[in-house]
């Protein structure tokens, strides 16, 4: 038997031969996705060798285009990257070593430039190449940056940041440091509503994460697709989405893993109606020692439950602060959301005007604190139903419509239906008492004001389907609130709803 590093040597390099080998057969036969598991796994072999050649081999074998390759497309990428790192530059030579050598990272620039095409990033291979301690010393100072430009009005500048880091983890070889400036990059697009460019980026960050394989990242990539889904109404994966996420979290032993996870479940029970009681019940205990500001999420769920005095008394607490929200802070468009929905409820026109005053600046922008919370609509939308309590009816038909259209455009159809319904009630010159999404409208306990809506077209008559047209909801989100009725008042079926109704003046 032979023994030593040798051997050991010969032995790796014999079976990144052979997993190279395997992945030829198998991309011969079609099948590309155990052929790029095959050159995966030569690729660590000739990575812990340090053989540039193995590697090189693997990132460049694969060439043929397949339907599903935007899967693998980062790590292909990164791997050309690397092999282009470890190939070095063309030292001139001219003995057969450097030509050959020089061959190679031809093929491998070839495929890298074949990689970033249609959708793909586009890679710039890095000049220089740092030190683990450099790009380290680096990141440490774009992380600084990055937390004083956290604020609404630097989204841009924090998509700059987002390609540094990127580029700063590329030269170092720390893919870490890539994840946070693609994690970076979701954050920021998702704040300027940028859909199509959001989509690649996750597909990016995905794939990144999934090489990296740490619990961490794998939780973080867990809340935004959790995120994702609510976003996109996809009510029944929500459910799965969101446990996905709390399981990921508690698999990492992140301190924050509960905190979040209540972020979501609260968020989801306002957009249902199920489980509201208790989501607010969590998140009065959460926030018992919190910044002032967190009263305002809480008041926002006592809206939701119909308790309308409670969340207007949070309101007074809050509205002579509102002023004092750090303009830097990544929750001043979140919070503020709240406040214009408190000062709706509470009918306050000079709280809502101050409000309407801290929103305008951000009139283009969407409500979106870091990409693992929850979207919370473009700012047009809050900004229409300010000015339409203020009596601004031109304003608030603009601000409507442009939020209906950025809405759309991001595909978010539950703001947009909220945003069309608002629109709706514009363009009939509703009295400002009347039910809105945005307003106050009279509740019948222990109904929310969005179930009491759903419960008054149930004594109507009216169908699931129907219902959904007349509110501009999904049939889908009707059918939570009829089950939350149900359950809410204990009543068998329907029509009872209905008699419930007539007996409660509704």
């Amino acid at each position: 038997m032979r023994t030593g590093s040798h051997a050991t040597s010969s032995d790796a390099t014999a079976e990144a031969r052979r997993l190279l080998d395997l992945a030829r057969r198998e991309a011969h036969s079609g099948s590309i996705a155990a052929a790029w598991e095959a050159c995966r796994e030569a690729a660590v072999i000739g990575r812990r060798s340090g053989d540039a050649v193995i590697v090189a081999t693997a990132a460049t074998l694969l060439a043929d285009r397949e339907l599903l390759e935007w899967r693998s497309v980062p790590e292909r990428q990164s791997l050309c990257v690397e092999a282009l790192r470890m190939l070095g530059p063309d030292r001139g030579d001219g003995d057969d070593a450097d030509t050959a050598r020089r061959t190679l990272r031809e093929r491998v620039v070839a495929q890298l430039d074949a990689l970033s095409v249609s959708w793909a990033e586009r890679i710039v291979v890095p000049l220089e190449r740092m030190s683990a301690e450099e790009a380290a010393g680096r990141f440490a100072s774009l992380r600084a940056a990055s937390a004083r430009a956290s604020g609404p009005d630097a989204a841009s500048t924090r998509l700059a940041l987002a390609g540094e880091a990127v580029a700063i983890g590329r030269a170092g070889d720390d893919d870490d440091i890539v994840a946070w400036g693609r994690l970076w990059r979701l954050d920021a697009l998702v704040q300027l509503g940028r859909r199509l460019e959001f989509n690649a980026a996750l597909g990016e960050f995905s794939g990144l994460v999934e090489r990296l394989a740490s619990p961490v990242w794998l939780w973080r990539l867990a809340n935004v697709h959790a995120c994702l889904a609510l976003l996109e109404d996809r009510l029944d994966d929500v459910p799965a989405a969101v446990e996905a996420a709390g399981a990921a979290g508690v698999d990492a032993g992140v301190a924050d893993a509960y905190f979040y996870d209540l972020i979501l479940r609260a968020s989801v029970a306002q957009r249902t109606g199920e489980g509201l009681a208790e989501a607010e019940a969590e998140v009065r205990a959460a926030i018992v020692d919190g910044p002032l500001f967190a009263l305002g999420w809480r008041a926002q769920l006592l809206l939701d439950l119909g308790r309308t005095d409670e969340a207007v008394a949070i309101w007074r607490t809050l509205a002579p602060n509102i002023d004092r929200m750090p303009p830097e802070s990544d929750e001043l468009l979140v919070a503020s959301i709240g406040h214009a929905r408190l000062a709706i409820a509470a009918d306050d026109h000079e709280g809502a005007a101050r409000v309407l005053e801290v929103l305008r600046p951000y009139a283009d922008l969407h409500v979106a604190g870091p990409a693992t919370t929850p979207y919370g609509g473009p700012v047009s939308l809050s900004l229409a139903g300010l000015a339409r309590l203020l009596g601004d009816e031109e304003a608030a038909v603009h601000w409507a419509s442009d939020a209906v259209a950025r809405a759309e455009a991001f595909g978010a159809p539950w703001y947009a239906a909220t945003a069309r319904g608002l629109l709706r009630e514009l363009r009939r010159v509703p009295d400002v008492s009347e039910s809105s999404p945005l307003g106050s409208p009279a509740s019948l306990a222990p109904l929310s004001p969005r179930e009491t809506e759903v419960a008054r077209h149930i004594a109507d008559g009216a169908s699931n389907r129907a219902i959904a047209d007349a509110l501009y909801l999904s049939e889908r989100t009707v059918e939570q609130h009829v089950r939350s009725i149900l359950r809410k008042l204990e009543l068998p079926n329907r029509a009872a709803v209905a008699a419930w109704v007539t007996r409660a003046g509704g």
